[in-house]
């Protein structure tokens, strides 16, 4: 994984670089790097020179790709593209266009030409898009996922085939059966190069030639040869009429997404990585990956001392240090992470395959690896399963309870942990509390249980617990993802409906908004919302929407507000000393 961490006034951005999604060498040996965790200025030796996210004014931190138009240089995001000024390490986006994800622009006849992801082609600067002719699927045709000139006219590849521009509409060309998702397409005179998941094909003229290759995801020139990037089969190249391997491409190109060569100079990356080449003659080398979190997807957050604890969607446990990264991997950690629960010396982790317990030590000591594997001398890691009383494998959320037990919610319930064992809680009673996403204990005792049928309110042993729902008009909307308690007054967020306060019975709108999963964050009289649109909540308007659309937690670490999101992490130094 590459993490990077650069400031943007008072904002610091760490991201994963790993995923490398498309590459363009600049003049004097640099490269510009997109990824899956924003844009990247590599050296020749690849070193991370500079880092840019939706922070530094891109309109998305995902890139989707890189186009040079004339003497302009544009960029691709999930949420537009961005024509940008480069100097070292300074970047300055100088115009935008679109608010959907762009894959690429291309120019022809004076007009610029810009493919979107759901949204068609449009002229630079036009109101609507190009109109359509062909095809029975006008949702996949509005999925373009490159462009490119040959033979005179524009072409453009989609997830319903290849399309030919004319007379102002794009009308469906056959390739072959079977070749219905173009993912490149790349124009050499009257030769176009078209890249399928069904594999690389040539049309010239009227006439079509497959050569085989599997998922081709970009197709270029490289060294005199057009080469295909291949996602499974690494790095090919047209020889002598046959698509055969390129000679020498490194075992980590094998999911290879993304390929460009300028006078000898090459870089090429996909899923694993990015390799670069500084001539024809050069060996790849891989580029520099320093430590940082296992993925951008980040779903749940914990603090302990100067300790940042960082779940991720699907790719495990990290922990993070004075500014120093451990990766914690153990089979008894499953690599998706629903919530972290800091518990004196103890650390819980919600998995999707029960709860692992951390205890002990944690080895910072540095390393020429990713500082990966069990951290150790002293580090201890225990699991609980459905074995030890669980409900269900899936752990959405945990609490800790006044009496020092622990509150897991599951996909089949609550229970209540102590000794190493759990009991479930309300089976008895028939309690619907099924997919139990938050849980929390007020100061009175009660036990408050966030489900997809409505907010429970109960103590562990009652025969009748209270249930609120949109029924009861207590909620807006019966998917209720997390809670925070403030000692008898609760915050419900629920998944479309926005945040309830619960007083003596009552219920209160307080917040729109659609919550994430644990979601709520109160910090003495601040409530900060994690939501899909981005952070909400006291003071949370002074950071925009520099964080993301999705924002999934949000934590204190000392004086500074560390914010995670679908695309990597977000701290703002002094939050809460302003």
């Amino acid at each position: 994984m590459i993490l990077a961490v650069f400031g943007a006034g008072a904002l610091a951005v760490s991201t994963d670089l790993t995923e490398v999604r498309a590459c363009h060498v600049l003049d004097g040996g640099d490269v510009l790097v997109g990824t899956g965790g924003g844009l990247a200025r590599y050296d020749a030796r690849g070193n991370v020179r500079a880092v840019w996210t939706a922070v530094h004014g891109l309109p998305g931190t995902r890139i989707d790709g890189i186009s040079k138009v004339g003497d302009a240089l544009w960029i691709g995001t999930e949420g537009g593209a961005a024509q940008i000024a480069l100097d070292g390490t300074a970047m300055k986006v100088t115009r935008t266009a679109e608010q959907k994800a762009v894959r690429q622009l291309i120019e022809l006849g004076g007009a610029t030409y810009v493919a979107t992801w759901e949204g068609g082609v449009n002229k630079l600067g036009a109101s609507k898009a190009l109109a359509w002719k062909g095809g029975n699927n006008p949702a996949a045709r509005a999925r373009v996922s490159s462009l490119a000139v040959a033979d005179g006219a524009l072409w453009a590849g989609t997830a319903n085939g290849l399309y030919r521009l004319r007379d102002g509409t794009f009308e469906l060309t056959s390739i072959e059966a079977g070749a219905n998702e173009v993912l490149s397409l790349y124009g050499d005179g009257a030769q176009l190069w078209i890249g399928t998941s069904a594999g690389l094909y040539l049309r010239e003229g009227s006439l079509v030639r497959g050569f085989g290759g599997g998922d081709v995801r970009k197709v270029t020139k490289v060294d005199g040869a057009i080469v295909a990037a291949t996602f499974g089969g690494g790095l090919m190249k047209i020889d002598r009429g046959r698509l055969v391997d390129v000679v020498g491409t490194p075992k980590g190109l094998a999911m290879a997404q993304a390929i460009a060569e300028r006078d000898g100079a090459a870089c090429a990356g996909g899923l694993h990585g990015l390799w670069l080449r500084s001539s024809a003659t050069a060996a790849w080398t891989e580029a520099k990956r320093p430590a940082g979190p296992p993925a951008n997807d980040i779903s749940a957050l914990a603090v302990d001392g100067e300790k940042l604890y960082v779940g991720t969607f699907d790719h495990g446990l990290a922990v993070r240090e004075k500014g120093v990264w451990r990766q914690i991997e153990s089979s008894k950690i499953d690599h998706r992470v629903n919530a972290i629960l800091v518990d004196g010396k103890r650390v819980w982790v919600a998995t999707a395959a029960g709860i692992a317990i951390l205890e002990g030590a944690i080895d910072f000591a540095p390393s020429s690896t990713a500082l990966r594997g069990p951290a150790k001398p002293g580090l201890a890691i225990t699991q609980l399963t459905k074995a030890d009383g669980l409900p269900a494998r899936g752990i959405l959320a945990l609490a800790k309870l006044r009496d020092g037990r622990v509150l897991a919610g599951t996909s089949a319930g609550a229970a209540i942990i102590a000794d190493g064992r759990a009991t479930a809680i309300g089976a008895k009673q028939g309690l619907e509390a099924k997919n139990v996403w938050a849980v929390a204990e007020d100061a009175d005792g009660w036990i408050w249980l966030g489900t997809t049928t409505g907010l429970f309110r109960g103590k562990a042993d009652d025969s009748d617990w209270t249930r609120y729902s949109v029924a009861t008009g207590h909620l807006t909307d019966d998917w209720v993802m997390a809670l925070a308690v403030k000692g008898t007054t609760v915050f419900a967020g629920t998944y479309k409906g926005g945040v309830m306060r619960f007083e003596g019975g009552a219920s209160t709108k307080v917040a729109d908004g659609w919550i994430n999963p644990g979601g709520i964050a109160l910090h003495g009289d601040t409530l900060l919302l994690s939501t899909m649109e981005g952070l909400k909540g006291a003071g949370a308007d002074r950071l925009g929407t520099l964080t993301g659309k999705d924002v999934t937690a949000s934590v204190r670490l000392g004086d500074t507000l560390v914010i995670a999101t679908r695309r990597g992490l977000v701290s703002r130094p002094g939050y809460w000393t302003r």
